[in-house]
């Protein structure tokens, strides 16, 4: 062979290989899978704290290093164990912490529970702290799963007043399920979903479809009861519909990772609708963390109805308040000071203030994040990055402190999800049932 023939041999052989990495990252062919989980298995998550060697125990089930975050519980306050029933023995009791003034009713926790059956669950307590009942979550059965729930994020959640559950997992879960008081499954819609099962007054509920990273999300609306999407609402659409609103366009040049990671889309309902003069009922609340973004959507018009950068940061979480506020959970990841804030404003005015100072409880989740604001004006939250979930009343008393401890002695923790809180009539049932799990 000559040296003309062996250049052109080495060239063609070349632009095979070039083009078949070409195809393996656009069409993902093999071995795309396989190269795709050495990424993943070398790059994790952000949100995790776990090096190469941590993050080989958790996959191979010997600690969920990938779910553990370091704590420093408040050493003035009097926390107890919490016995719950099936937790692998690896781990510790979770703690909690209660004042003496509690409401009536239920908080229902959601996280990494390391039940020897599923990882992920729900536990629910009474006002007095009490056990009452539990649910174990997993979408590892589900044929359209990519990975073991050690791998996965429990991120966005509902729970209905017959006792069941619906939640997502993100991307790599394989879907959104719905299982039962006692945790059977009832029906999944399967894809890839991520970041919010959120509830509407038409027994529905709204949710991400496709890659997170996207620039144009696709909004689903899904019927509660058998999980078909109702209507898909393409952002794109919406930028082309509202072409004098520059808001969308911050990342738009290609190649720029994550550019909008929507997080979060509420609805507004007829409760609210009174308090929000301006809006419609239905009109979605929705928030785009990387360009720091909350807005309001039309989802009939496509229009654009009222629109904020800032004052949060990285945020999660916009609510509908009745008070006529839009309340943020703002993870201040890049912002001035290590520590994040429930921030409130009035859409109408534009006024902020600040509702929760997370340098008075040390408080900081750089991901994640969910709060509510409930009826008698506490607000709890869920700072998912430090296990925990806290209760702050009206006078800034902290009256519910939950950690979930895996190690209490060497402060770490695992990763709570969200946490709500339940009037005591919100079951449509009287007792709840012994499960055999």
């Amino acid at each position: 062979m000559n040296f003309a023939q062996r250049a052109g041999f080495f060239y063609l052989f070349a632009l095979i290989f070039v083009g078949w990495g070409v195809a393996i990252g656009k069409y993902e062919v093999f071995p795309y899978t396989v190269l795709k989980g050495i990424q993943d298995f070398l790059v994790g998550d952000p949100a995790e704290e776990a090096d190469l060697f941590s993050k080989l125990k958790n996959d191979l089930d010997i600690a969920p290093e990938r779910q553990l975050h370091k704590i420093v519980p408040n050493p003035n306050r009097e926390f107890t164990e919490l016995r719950v029933d099936g937790l692998k023995a690896r781990r510790d009791s979770p703690r909690i912490f209660l004042g003496d003034a509690q409401a009536p009713g239920y908080r229902i926790l959601f996280g990494a529970f390391d039940f020897d059956q599923h990882f992920w669950g729900a536990l629910l307590l009474d006002d007095q702290g009490k056990l009452v009942h539990r649910w174990l979550l997993s979408t590892e059965e589900l044929p359209t799963n990519e990975a073991q729930d050690l791998l996965k994020n429990l991120y966005g959640v509902a729970v209905l007043p017959d006792g069941s559950v619906i939640f997502s997992m993100q991307e790599k879960a394989g879907g959104i399920a719905k299982v039962d008081v006692c945790g059977n499954h009832l029906w999944a819609l399967e894809g890839k979903y991520h970041h919010t099962v959120s509830l509407t007054d038409e027994n529905s509920f709204w949710t991400f479809g496709g890659s997170q990273k996207a620039f144009d999300h696709h909004l689903h609306l899904v019927d509660v009861e058998d999980g078909k999407i109702l209507k898909t609402i393409d952002m794109k659409e919406v930028r082309l519909k509202n072409p004098n609103i520059h808001i969308f366009d911050l990342q738009v040049e290609k190649g720029v990772p994550d550019a909008v990671h929507g997080n979060d889309i509420e609805a507004l309902t007829a409760a609210m609708l009174p308090a929000f003069p301006g809006f419609e009922k239905g009109d979605l609340l929705l928030s785009f963390r990387t360009t720091n973004l909350v807005f309001v959507l039309d989802p009939d018009s496509l229009k654009i109805k009222w629109w904020r950068v800032g004052p949060w940061d990285r945020q999660h979480d916009p609510d509908w308040n009745p008070d006529g506020t839009i309340s943020v959970f703002s993870n201040n990841e890049r912002g001035v000071g290590k520590y994040s804030n429930i921030i409130s404003i009035n859409p109408q005015t534009y006024e902020f203030q600040t509702l929760v100072d997370g340098s008075n409880y040390d408080f900081r989740s750089s991901f994640n994040g969910m709060h509510q604001i409930t009826d008698r004006g506490s607000v709890l939250i869920s700072s998912g990055l430090q296990g925990r979930l806290f209760e702050v009343d009206r006078n800034g008393e902290v009256i519910f402190d939950f950690v979930n401890s895996y190690s209490w002695e060497h402060q770490r923790a695992l990763r709570v999800s969200e946490a709500r809180y339940l009037e005591r009539d919100f079951f449509s049932f009287e007792g709840f049932p012994t499960c055999e799990n």
